[in-house]
């Protein structure tokens, strides 16, 4: 906790956007009769000889997504928050919790009380000018979500924990000359000379003949594969169905538009930059230093701390609060600050102002009334699916429910899961795409229920009447397509071929040009053995050429058909003193990487020794409905 801590008072606005990157996954959700408890008389997690009940897991869960609701405006369903691994991360977290603890009471490790103290005592987050500051502290652990005694229990733990891992790990680093070695085989670069012989620029083999095609057939078969086709029937309701006569008064298009007012009111926004120090003395510095002409966040960097460009912020999104007074009050882009916060002193720095401005009604009279519109449609359909819903409840068919109903009856298919024909090309129903998905979830002749599509689109209700298996159709059916595959496969030998023989050439050291003819050639930019972002260089280049010495040559498939003969032209080694600030990004990656398998290694040492067992269907009985 004390490290979360730590870290918010120097890069907030980094923890910020990264809880709003994971609440984007997680849904708004109440806690109370959502989660039952079942079977509470069994053990939900045993390490060694703790046992920790579905009560302790559940609540866990909970506390896990109680921080995340906070800022949560997601609207997804249990089962969906669980696919998205917050259970599986909250069982995780128990399971090496209890092992490090099992651990520490072994090794007869604890936290004395002095010690806790003297590290929430020296924490920077806790205080002010110098000195702990225990209203800041209190203020720190409200705004966390946690009272004293959870906070200190739950700092005490990760005292020992990090304790405990340290001791396995602490100072670990990669050996230089294992680094050395693994970054020049990783760095090292390759310029190739290439020509390309497209496939669709060989010469037409023309039509096979029905012994050639039967032939070319029956050893392709998989590849003519015809889909899962179904066929059924649906009710599809809409707003725009309902929406022809809907004319708003002007009047209720004014009313509508005071009301949203605020909506179409576009608030003051500057650019803004900012930096967090621990004490003000160091930020009434680094503020000097940057008034006489330093850089902002070259000098952040050279401080120990670092700059963090908050984008375009309003008053009330700027994520300090104690910022938005002097930051919207400065007259002009400029440095502002330090000023003090719950999270250290803050010194900002305005680029850019962009004045506020407001939309009058003339600019969005067009989207009031479409929304208006949309609004009564959307009331006029409810009673209708309501309606329908009744219908199909009380047993009528989805044909008796829309001849009483007086509604469209929509034939689909056949068609398969992305809505295709048989000759797989879009069928053109005029149906959604989630009736298509339904049509191929349901069972054939389940009863149809109403339901709604996303984004108050409107309700539908399915029925799969036909399910056709995936199989091969007969050949005279998708001959064509059967004698377009060959010709394609032929083009591609040929193609090949030309290949294979400006191998050959290149081989024994002709010029790039005089090989390549009519077909293009190039000399492509340095590549390392696996290609990275950004990389114009064929995939399946770098795995060919590295084993080759310069001037040799060898032909390379290019996923898209066309056949490349490639020659070699030069190596470039990697250089570790050249390349510094990759070789020390690399040593660093490697010893994160090292870290990790050791506190792995030393995980499945301690599950080994103690023993876990985790009793998911008892976890996952809690959720039933």
């Amino acid at each position: 906790m004390l490290e979360t801590l730590r870290k918010n008072s120097q890069h907030w606005i980094i923890k910020i956007l990264f809880g709003l990157l994971i609440l984007s996954f997680v849904v708004l959700f109440g806690t109370g009769d959502m989660l039952k408890l079942r079977f509470a008389g069994q053990s939900a997690i045993t390490v060694g000889s703790a046992e920790i009940g579905p009560r302790e897991v559940l609540e866990r869960f909970r506390q896990q997504a109680q921080r995340l609701i906070a800022m949560s405006k997601g609207k997804f369903t249990m089962d969906q928050i669980r696919q998205l691994g917050v259970l599986d991360s909250t069982i995780d977290q128990m399971v090496s919790s209890a092992l490090l603890e099992q651990e520490a009471a072994q090794l007869k490790l604890f936290v004395s009380d002095d010690t806790l103290r003297q590290m929430i005592y020296k924490e920077p987050a806790f205080q002010s000018n110098g000195k702990f500051d225990k209203m800041r502290y209190e203020q720190a652990l409200n705004n966390a979500g946690l009272s004293e005694a959870m906070f200190l229990a739950e700092e005490r733990t990760n005292i020992l924990h990090d304790g405990l891992l340290n001791a396995v790990s602490g100072g670990v680093q990669a050996p230089a000359s294992t680094v050395e070695l693994m970054f020049r085989h990783a760095y090292e670069q390759r310029v190739a000379e290439i020509i390309t012989f497209p496939a669709d620029k060989m010469t037409d083999p023309g039509k096979p003949d029905d012994t050639v095609l039967k032939t070319f057939f029956d050893s392709h078969k998989n590849d003519f594969l015809a889909p899962e086709m179904r066929s059924g029937v649906a009710i599809v309701l809409r707003p725009e169905d309902y929406a022809g006569d809907i004319k708003p008064a002007d009047a209720d298009i004014e009313k509508a538009y005071k009301a949203r007012e605020a909506e179409f009111v576009q608030p003051e926004r500057r650019t803004v930059s900012t930096v967090s120090f621990a004490d003000e003395a160091k930020a009434k510095a680094f503020v000097a230093a940057v008034k006489s002409g330093k850089d902002f966040a070259a000098e952040a960097k050279a401080e120990g701390s670092e700059a963090v460009d908050m984008g375009a912020v309003e008053p009330k999104t700027i994520p300090v609060p104690e910022l938005a007074q002097p930051v919207f009050a400065a007259p002009s882009p400029g440095i502002v600050g330090p000023v003090q916060s719950g999270l250290g002193w803050q010194v900002a720095k305005i680029s850019a102002i962009q004045g506020g401005k407001s939309k009058p009604l003339a600019e969005v009279r067009a989207l009031i009334i479409s929304d208006l519109v949309k609004n009564e449609a959307q009331t006029r359909l409810y009673p209708v699916s309501t309606a329908l819903e009744d219908s199909l409840g009380s047993g009528a068919g989805l044909e008796e429910a829309a001849t009483s109903k007086g509604l469209k009856l929509i034939k689909i298919g056949p068609v398969d899961a992305q809505g295709n024909g048989p000759d797989g090309k879009p069928a053109g129903t005029p149906v959604p795409a989630a009736v298509i998905s339904a049509l191929f979830q349901a069972a054939k002749g389940d009863s149809p229920n109403v339901e709604k599509l996303d984004g108050d689109a409107g309700y539908y209700a399915v029925r799969t009447d036909e399910v056709t298996a995936p199989a091969v159709p007969a050949l005279d059916k998708i001959k064509d397509r059967v004698s377009a595959a060959w010709a394609m496969e032929e083009r591609q030998r040929a193609a090949r071929k030309l290949a294979e023989a400006a191998v050959e050439r290149l081989n024994k050291g002709e010029a790039l040009a005089a090989v390549a003819g009519a077909f293009h050639a190039e000399t492509t930019a340095a590549f390392r053995r696996v290609a990275g972002q950004g990389s114009t260089v064929l995939v399946t280049l770098p795995s060919a050429m590295f084993p080759l010495k310069p001037g040799q040559a060898a032909v390379v498939d290019d996923p898209s058909g066309a056949a490349i003969a490639a020659r070699l032209k030069t190596i470039l080694p990697a250089d570790p003193k050249e390349q510094a600030m990759a070789f020390l990004n690399a040593r660093d990656e490697f010893a994160k990487s090292l870290d990790g398998d050791i506190m792995t290694s030393y995980r499945q040492a301690l599950t080994k020794d103690l023993g876990v067992k985790v009793n998911r269907p008892l976890i996952d009985s809690q959720f039933e409905k």
